[in-house]
Parts: structure tokens; C-alpha cells; sequence
């Protein structure tokens, strides 16, 4: 038998089983889409696989959306998918994803071909790097009330304004962003499309870490409505955390309904003008909220340029990174021991006067702004490495596989210091919170310290550049 036909048994062509093969429910690399080719599955959501593509005839890269099979052919969710490709394609704005084409497969899948954006996301960043200070917001939240500003001109409301919706790109000087995802944005339009999420308190669509009272009420999202996004998503770039927390969705329900906004400034080192523009985009009733994009901003440039006149100087600051690596096996009694361990990384961080800034489950940044004169810094920088040491050199806890080590990574550079909430000076941002630029060349054992840090104790300590990794030395001490 030849490819392309028939057994006697009723086999599948070989050409059909290639087919199936490359436009499964999953698209496999080689699948053709309109003008593109596949070459990976990237993200599979709920509704939708994104991969990445190639265009056929340049080369150039592009995401792919395609809807999974068994959506397809319910109203609903084409109408909504079919929407946010002619969503974007009307929105032609340097912050805002650019769709390329929008198609149908043989099948009836729908899929949107859109810019391939090399960089990730501004949840991912705030993970690997920490709050941003209220400047470094500033600059992001120009560029997305840019972007909002051009929907809410066009006629159309995100809904889904967050930290995973924003894109930081990847690449030297400041950060550029662009804002993605409008599958669930609405016209700005009097008839509601049908096809919410039934949640228990009616039917919404967006996020329940950043919805609005009205969407959770289930009426007509306005323009208001992604103010109060851009609340939640100020609130948690400053503090790195979102503003409302909860176990259960009818938990975050009630506290966007009913509790009182916190104050970032009781979390982060940020001016109380701040805490005001936070509160008003937060309004229970979107009536009470700004009244547009640009009163945001203006409200926002006041707060944070009265923090920098004259209030806020640059500092040399030393910064202890200390992450707990597990092995393979993670069972309660691992969890156990990371919680123990770093625990105690806090208290000796805390011991040598570290303020830790940032933590996470496995990990936490301590920082101290350096003393002034060369013999007091290079003390101060000494102290820290032994305690890096220190902890590095601490037996690993746990059996088998499921041992736990901690990692210290030491560095040098600038951070702000200003005003906390009650006028005393504090260590804010600055480059020094930039973790993704210091934090990822630990080989898993002993201690890493960047040159800046390391500057005039290399004969203390036993030093080894690391290969393939500029400008980072694992130290060990020297023999006795």
C-alpha cells in the first residue's frame, strides 16, 4: 500500500494521519496557520493556546492565539474571541499589541496572529525583581494610561487590567510596555454581549484580583471601570502586592464591595499623595472615581514629583539575596524546612542590619544603605559576606532528594532613600531592587558576589571568577 490510500480495513490516509497530527486539538510545529507557521506551544489557557510562529514568507516572529476545538462552536466565546481580534485591529497605538491577521482554520477554529513580543510580563517582573519606587511606576503607568487612553477614545473598555496584561519589553534603557489580552473588552456600547462567567454575586467578566464593584454586580463596565484597575495595578507595583487578598473568589468579591483601600504607603516606601490616588481610583462607586485617564495621571505626576523635589537622594546600599533551592522531592516536610530555614536567614539578616524588602516563599532581599568612608563601607560590606558565608555553610536540611540549601548572592549598587509615612528616612527603589540583573548566575551552592561588592576584600576571601558569568565570583574562605 502506498501512501494516500485506503487498506481494505478502512486505515486512514497517511496524508489524514499527517493532518491530525500537525492540527490536532494542540497545533504541532509545521502547522500552517493563514500566513504563519507554528513552532511552539508558549501558554495553553482555558479558552485559547498561544504558540509561537514564524511568517511564512520573512521569517519574522509572531504569537499565535487559537481557540481551542471544543469552543468553537459555541456563540459566546467565537463572538468574544472574534471580538478582540477586531478590537486590536482598531487599535493602532505604540503600547497596545498589534494584530497582524485573524482568520479561521478548517476546522472553524478561530486564531489571531499578533506582534511576537520579546520580554514577559509585568506580574513575572515584579517576582523576580520586587516593588518598583514610585518613579519607576510613574514611568509605567504612562505608558499603559497612554495605551487605555487610546481604547477608551476608540470606544472600548479592557475590563481586564493587570499585572499579566502588561508586557515589559525586553531591552536596554528604561522600560517599554504594551498592553495585551483584550479578550474580554467590551465595546462601549448600550446592548451587553452575552457569554459572561457566572460568578455568585451575578455576571461578570475580568479578574478577581482587580475587578470592579460594577463587574462584580454584573452591570455595564464604563470607562471608570478600568480606572479602578489602574488603581489596583498602582497600588501593587509600589507595594508588590495587590491591594485585596483572599482564599476564595466570594472572599475577594466582598472586599472590593465592602473593605476599606489600604494604604501603600503603610507598605512601601512611597509619599501619602500617593495612598490619595490609589483611594480615589479604588472608589466603591465608579461616580466618585476620576473621571478620565488623564486626571489619573495628573494626580499621579503630583504625588510622586512632591516626593522628588528635594526629599529623596540616591545611596550606595549592599543587598543580600538569599533563595532556598530544593531538590527534586517536594513533599510537607521540605516545605517544613525552607520555612525554618528562612526564617532564620531573616533573623541574622535582621541581626547585621539588613531590612528586608523583599520575600517570598524561598526567598528574601535584605538591604542597608553602606556607611559613609572607604574603611566603615568596606567593614560594613565584610560583615554581610560573613553572614552570606555563614549561611551558605549551614547544613542542609531534609533527606534524600528533598535537601534544602540556601544560596546567598550578594550585590552593590544604588537605592533611593526618603520619607516613610511618618517622616523618617527609608530605603526605597533604586537599581539595587533590580533582581533579574544580579540574582541569576548562582551555580546552587556556596556564595555568589558581584565585583561592586566584593571591591577591596579579595584577599579575605578565597575568590573564583565564575566561568561564562561576567562580572560574578563565588568566595569560600580561605583554608586554614
Amino acid at each position: 500500500m502506498t501512501d494516500g490510500q485506503d487498506d481494505s480495513r478502512g486505515t486512514p490516509r497517511a496524508s489524514e494521519a499527517r493532518a491530525w497530527s500537525l492540527y490536532g486539538e494542540e497545533l504541532s510545529p509545521g502547522a500552517q496557520v493563514g500566513g504563519y507557521i507554528v513552532e511552539g506551544t508558549r501558554y495553553r489557557g482555558s479558552v485559547s493556546t498561544l504558540y509561537r510562529a514564524k511568517e511564512a514568507r520573512s521569517g519574522a516572529p509572531a504569537a499565535l492565539k487559537v481557540m481551542h476545538p471544543q469552543f468553537a462552536a459555541a456563540r459566546s466565546a467565537l463572538r468574544r474571541f472574534q471580538q478582540e481580534a477586531e478590537t486590536l485591529k482598531r487599535l493602532k497605538h505604540r503600547h497596545i499589541v498589534d494584530v497582524l491577521e485573524h482568520g479561521t482554520l478548517a476546522d472553524g477554529r478561530p486564531f489571531i496572529a499578533m506582534e511576537w513580543l520579546e520580554g514577559r510580563d509585568l506580574a513575572a517582573e515584579l517576582a523576580a525583581r520586587g516593588p518598583f519606587s514610585a518613579r519607576e511606576t510613574l514611568e509605567l503607568l504612562e505608558q499603559v494610561g497612554s495605551a487605555l487612553k487610546a481604547a477608551h477614545g476608540a470606544g472600548v473598555v479592557h475590563r481586564d487590567l493587570k499585572a499579566q496584561n502588561v508586557v515589559v519589553l525586553a531591552g536596554e534603557g528604561a522600560p517599554r510596555v504594551k498592553l495585551v489580552d483584550f479578550g474580554v473588552a467590551k465595546l462601549l456600547a448600550p446592548e451587553e454581549h452575552p457569554g459572561a462567567v457566572m460568578t455568585s454575586t451575578g455576571m461578570v467578566l475580568g479578574t478577581p484580583l482587580s475587578m470592579a464593584p460594577e463587574q462584580i454586580r454584573g452591570e455595564t463596565p464604563d470607562a471608570r471601570t478600568d480606572l479602578y484597575g489602574l488603581g489596583v495595578l498602582l497600588y501593587q507595583l509600589v507595594t508588590g502586592q495587590p491591594p485585596f487578598q483572599g482564599t476564595t473568589q466570594v472572599e475577594l468579591e466582598e472586599q472590593h464591595l465592602h473593605a476599606p483601600v489600604p494604604r501603600a504607603s503603610e507598605r512601601a516606601p512611597v509619599p501619602a499623595a500617593l495612598d490619595a490616588v490609589v483611594g480615589r481610583c479604588l472608589e466603591k462607586r465608579r461616580e466618585d472615581r476620576y473621571a478620565d485617564v488623564d486626571a489619573v495621571l495628573v494626580e499621579l505626576r503630583r504625588a510622586v514629583q512632591g516626593e522628588r523635589q528635594g526629599r529623596t537622594t540616591q545611596v550606595r546600599a549592599l543587598g543580600l539575596y538569599v533563595e532556598a533551592r530544593m531538590g527534586v522531592l517536594v513533599d510537607d516536610a521540605t516545605l517544613d524546612a525552607v520555612d525554618a530555614m528562612m526564617e532564620h536567614a531573616r533573623e541574622r539578616a535582621d541581626a547585621v542590619g539588613l531590612k528586608v524588602m523583599v520575600e517570598g516563599s524561598s526567598f528574601l532581599l535584605g538591604v542597608a544603605a553602606l556607611p559613609d568612608g572607604a574603611d566603615a563601607e568596606r567593614e560594613a560590606r565584610r560583615r554581610v559576606l560573613e553572614l552570606a558565608l555563614a549561611l551558605a555553610e549551614e547544613p542542609a536540611r531534609g533527606a534524600g532528594t528533598a535537601r534544602v540549601r540556601l544560596t546567598p548572592t550578594l550585590h552593590l549598587d544604588t537605592a533611593t532613600l526618603r520619607p516613610d509615612a511618618s517622616g523618617r528616612p527609608a530605603l526605597g527603589g533604586g537599581r539595587l531592587l533590580r533582581l533579574s540583573a544580579w540574582t541569576g548566575g548562582h551555580p546552587g551552592q556556596g556564595v555568589v558576589v558581584t565585583e561592586a561588592a566584593l571591591a577591596g576584600l579579595e584577599d579575605t576571601f578565597q575568590v573564583e571568577v565564575l566561568p561564562g558569568r561576567e562580572g560574578l565570583c563565588h568566595v569560600t574562605r580561605h583554608a586554614a
